[in-house]
C-alpha cells in the first residue's frame, strides 16, 4: 500500500514524504485531516488523504524500539 509521512507542517503547507519513493510531496494544510501531526501517516483514497492509526502506531513502535536498543549500546 501506498503511504505518506508527515514530515513537518508549515504555516499553509503539509510537507510529505512517500514510502514508495522518497519524494516529498507539499498540500496545502487544509486538504489533510483536521487532527494531522507531524510524524502520523497517511493514505491517499478517492482524492482524500486518511489518517491510518494501525500504520502510525506500527512505526511509532518499531521507531521506539529501535532508539531504545541503539541507546542500551
Amino acid at each position: 500500500m501506498f503511504f505518506y509521512s508527515i514530515d513537518r507542517l508549515e504555516e499553509s503547507l503539509a510537507v510529505l514524504i512517500s514510502n514508495e519513493d522518497g519524494s516529498i510531496v507539499y498540500v496545502p494544510r487544509e486538504e489533510l485531516p483536521c487532527s494531522a501531526k507531524e510524524g502520523d501517516i497517511l493514505t491517499f483514497k478517492d482524492g482524500k488523504y486518511i489518517f491510518d492509526p494501525e500504520e502510525t502506531a506500527r512505526r511509532r513502535k518499531s521507531l521506539f524500539l529501535r532508539t531504545r536498543r541503539l541507546s542500551k549500546k
